[in-house]
């Protein structure tokens, strides 16, 4: 089978789909299926190399309109020679993937990942409201009337929609017009910890750490406000990672006088940042909404305790974990402070170890090998 999969970033640009991506390609090509990545870079990716089982397209960043025009010009020469076609990115890949595809007669699928609209929303500085408040209450129907409308074209028009949550599956059918034959969940493969990689009592300390890119839906201003909240001088807040918020957020460090008590660190390599995990004391993850974080996974698999948004969608017993809401900051300090206790500690620890979900990588391919095989099918 022929197989394009587009994607808006790909290694050596960190993030899950890049990952996701070089993760899909390589395990299907080692199926003996002939696979093409289609991606956005900011440099030209090497087409094909001698380690490589599966090619590669970059389109290089340049501008946003020449981008889509160029993602839409490569889309349309390797869609004609595809069996199957699939975008695990549903607008700057999706759309000028849909149009190539609309002009070729071609069917194809497409992963869902995150919340687009919403998360723009809240980077233009909206009052901040959860993914599921962000539909219930209306607000998509007042802003990004041309992507929205954009982004409907691309899931009514797919033949099948993909989403790594049930609970976002059924808000997106609801929300979007799906059609309930057209929609399926393919969960992300769960990760096992790196050899040598675990949570080392030795070496942990007082650190409690956030990881990820600093954007509005993550919620750091609300994990720095507990920080105000949090009394004690000996635990201290690791925010690693870059992003647009990062200029404020260090500003209301010093504004509040956190300097102490908060610092920052760069993005650092996958293994790099769960080795710095397995020391870590606790990890916090106060995003507005996260569907079905990987991170709370990286966490699980090395052991490391985490405090995690009450909107996260991941498929775990959610009473055995502890969440917080991200409307108040005190109710962040609150579990923190909870969790300093060594005792609730050491128990919240054995309870996350009680906790089983399995899904290899391989159940993730299986996942996409039927998905393609219907897709296959639904063409003729």
């Amino acid at each position: 089978m022929k197989i394009l999969i587009a994607t808006g970033i790909y290694p050596p640009e960190l993030g899950g789909p890049a990952t996701y991506a070089e993760g899909l390609a390589s395990r299907l090509s080692k199926l003996e299926h002939s696979v093409m990545v289609l991606t956005y870079s900011n440099s030209v990716i090497q087409r094909r190399s001698a380690d490589r089982l599966f090619g590669i397209v970059s389109v290089v960043r340049s501008g946003k309109i020449s981008n889509y025009w160029r993602y839409f010009v490569s889309a349309f020469k390797e869609a004609k020679k595809a069996d199957v076609v699939y975008s695990l990115d549903w607008f700057s890949a999706g759309v000028p993937l849909m149009c190539a595809c609309v002009l070729r007669g071609k069917k194809f699928a497409v992963r869902v990942g995150g919340g687009y609209e919403w998360e723009k929303y809240l980077a233009n500085g909206n009052p901040p409201v959860t993914l599921r408040e962000y539909y219930a209450t209306g607000l998509y129907k007042k802003y990004f009337a041309v992507i929205r409308f954009l982004i409907t074209r691309v899931l009514r028009r797919a033949t099948y929609v993909v989403f790594n949550s049930d609970v976002q599956r059924e808000l997106f059918t609801k929300y979007y017009g799906l059609k309930n034959e057209a929609v399926r969940t393919i969960w992300n493969p769960i990760p096992v910890a790196p050899k040598g990689v675990s949570h080392d009592e030795t070496k942990i300390g007082n650190e409690i750490v956030f990881a990820g890119r600093f954007i509005a839906m993550k919620n750091i201003r609300a994990l720095l406000q507990a920080m105000v909240h949090f009394k004690s001088s000996i635990w201290k807040l690791v925010l690693i990672g870059s992003g647009p918020e990062e200029s404020a957020l260090r500003a209301f460090v010093e504004a509040e006088g956190l300097r102490g008590k908060v610092s920052f660190e760069p993005p650092l390599s996958h293994r790099a940042l769960l080795e710095r995990l397995s020391r870590a004391y606790l990890f916090v993850l106060p995003s507005w909404t996260d569907i079905s974080p990987n991170q709370i996974f990286e966490c699980q698999a090395i052991g490391v305790p985490f405090i995690i948004t009450k909107e996260n969608y991941l498929p775990l017993p959610q009473e055995k974990l502890l969440t917080i809401n991200p409307y108040f900051p005190g109710d962040i300090a609150v579990k923190i402070e909870k969790l300093t206790d060594s005792s609730v500690y050491e128990e919240y620890k054995k309870t996350l170890q009680s906790i089983r979900f399995e899904n290899s990588w391989d159940d993730v391919v299986s996942g996409h090998r039927a998905l393609f095989n219907d897709l296959e099918k639904n063409k003729k």
